[in-house]
C-alpha cells in the first residue's frame, strides 16, 4: 500500500516541487534497475512522459 505502481496517480515534480511536469499522471512504468526511468501518462493533456532524471513522484494516499 506504501509504493507506487504502475496505474497509481500521481503528481511529478522537479527541483523540490518548484516546477511540475504534471498535476495529474498515470503511472505506465516504474523503474526497476539502475538507468531505468520512469513512464507516465498526463491524465489532462495525454502526453506520454519519460523521465530519466531525478524527480519528486506523489501519490496522495487519503483525500483530506
Amino acid at each position: 500500500m506504501n509504493e507506487i505502481k504502475v496505474g497509481d496517480t500521481v503528481r511529478v515534480d522537479f527541483n523540490d516541487a518548484r516546477s511540475t511536469l504534471s498535476h495529474k499522471a498515470e503511472v505506465v512504468h516504474v523503474p526497476v534497475a539502475t538507468g531505468d526511468g520512469w513512464i507516465f501518462k498526463d491524465l489532462v493533456t495525454w502526453d506520454i512522459h519519460y523521465v530519466s532524471e531525478g524527480c519528486t513522484v506523489t501519490r496522495r494516499i487519503r483525500e483530506q
